[in-house]
């Protein structure tokens, strides 16, 4: 679909440049802090998941490919019940959203604790 000239990406993806090093995996949350690449954390502003086939270790000049959109699979950093709206831990798992905290995305299953993988529907829904 093009609009006023300009292509619309339908993609589910995006990919980014890694600054510096990070340890990151599959199914981590994932910011970007001042123009670049971050594992996230309870104080960013998550925009999406790395994807299966990201590596636990990431170098500098490395591209990360990272789920914004739709149906996703994120791990987990506690308990929470489907349907509940998931922001990110201080280690980039999804959690129970609390006041004041970004939410990324819904539950689509429950999660009975930590280190889980959990599908959720990505939504970028704004602070709780």
């Amino acid at each position: 679909m093009v609009i006023n000239g300009s292509v619309i990406n339908g993609s589910q993806t995006i990919s980014a440049e890694a600054s510096s090093k990070l340890e990151l995996g599959p199914y981590t949350a994932v910011a970007f802090s001042e123009g670049v690449l971050s594992k996230c954390d309870d104080t960013l502003l998550p925009m999406g998941i790395t994807i299966t086939e990201t590596d636990d270790e990431i170098q500098a000049g490395d591209d990360v490919h990272i789920q914004i959109k739709d149906i996703s699979v994120w791990r987990t950093g506690g308990a929470f019940a489907m349907g509940d709206a998931l922001a990110s831990d201080a280690t980039g798992r999804a959690v129970k959203a609390t006041e004041g905290k970004f939410i990324l995305g819904f539950a689509l299953e429950e999660s009975v604790g930590e280190n889980q993988l959990a599908k959720v529907q990505i939504t970028k829904s704004g602070k709780m």
